[in-house]
């Protein structure tokens, strides 16, 4: 009897959620091996070292089990997996998904990359612009990156009732952000209540006008009530070449609401002006301030804006294209990738 394909998985500690892919695809004869970049001991908890043992695990495992495919999530631990491939010899192919950089590497780290880049086989990456970007900064070949629209299922929200009072905007996220533009744009509008979601490096340095509010380090369903509830939200980005926020963006889309997010062609995928958002050029705290108060005063827009968005979601960033696009990767004729695993016949 022909053994099963082996599938070995390395992602962040969030990617446990991505064991979901394994029983829908459950038909194939598919073996799967799951590594975790989850601290163990004091030193993992306050170093990156965790990443490097998982990457190094899940090498071996795929050296151990002779594995068809290594799937690694994220740059960091796309190159980990590729260093200790090249230097245990492990020729198995290798797929760089969720490949984005909210901060490009320069100097030796940069030529490192380059090198253990070379040895991947294919790239996932959330924007047009990344494919170009990423081919050039890094020597990948074109051929190589997969464009896909980020996709999940509508994110969970708790509690049911809103955590915060009253009528209220919202931004929410870390990497990329230009929260001093944000902060700028709000105290031209002292009138209006914003709640920002942030981490503490975000929050290091900023001048706080008092009619924001800040959480810090909230739990991902509290963050998304805040969203929920709110009546927009702002997505200020670092500049208008910058492909992050995508989580974020899809996330309110899914909720139904509408977005005002700088100008980047990092986003420009998902972002139809007038449609399902508003952009605003990157660094103008009052043409930011403008785009605000009128999206505020303009409620009838405001939900228009939320429902065309929620239209977008489930049309191009819903979960059953994340199924359908690990299906076409694994086991499509026409895809270089392909796992050669027969369905189970009952």
């Amino acid at each position: 009897m022909k053994k099963p394909a082996s599938i070995v998985c390395c992602t962040p500690a969030w990617g446990e959620n991505w064991q979901w892919f394994a029983p829908e695809l459950s038909e194939y004869q598919l073996d799967w091996h799951f590594h975790y970049d989850k601290p163990r001991g004091i030193l993992e908890r306050y170093t990156r070292l965790s990443g490097v043992r998982t990457c190094l695990e899940a090498v071996r495992s795929a050296k151990q089990h002779q594995a068809d495919l290594l799937v690694a999530h994220n740059p960091r631990l796309s190159f980990w997996c590729a260093f200790f491939a090249f230097c245990l010899g492990v020729k198995t192919k290798h797929i760089a998904y969720s490949f984005n950089f909210h901060e490009l590497p320069h100097g030796l780290k940069r030529q490192l990359m380059k090198f253990a880049f070379k040895t991947i086989n294919q790239f996932i990456v959330y924007s047009k612009l990344e494919k170009q970007l990423y081919s050039d900064y890094f020597g990948i070949s074109q051929e190589l990156i997969e464009t896909k629209l980020w996709t999940m299922k509508p994110p969970k929200f708790e509690p049911q009732e809103p955590l915060e009072e009253g009528d209220y905007i919202c931004a929410l996220g870390g990497n990329a952000r230009d929260y001093r533009t944000l902060m700028a744009a709000m105290k031209k509008l002292p009138d209006l209540k914003m709640i920002i979601v942030v981490r503490p490096s975000n929050r290091k340095n900023l001048e706080i006008p008092p009619n924001v509010k800040v959480l810090v380090n909230i739990s991902e369903p509290h963050a998304m009530n805040i969203l929920k509830y709110s009546r927009f939200m702002v997505l200020p980005l670092k500049g208008a070449e910058i492909p992050c926020g995508h989580y974020t963006l899809v996330s309110a889309m899914h909720l139904g609401k509408g977005f005002i997010i700088t100008n980047s062609r990092g986003v420009s995928d998902y972002v139809i002006e007038d449609y399902n958002g508003i952009t605003c050029k990157p660094f103008a705290p009052d043409a930011l301030a403008e785009a605000i108060i009128n999206l505020w005063n303009d409620p009838e827009k405001c939900h228009r804006l939320g429902e065309n968005g929620k239209q977008f979601a489930e049309k191009y960033c819903s979960e059953d294209l994340s199924r359908q696009h690990l299906k076409n990767l694994l086991f499509a004729n026409n895809s270089p990738w392909k796992i050669y695993s027969s369905p189970i016949v009952n």
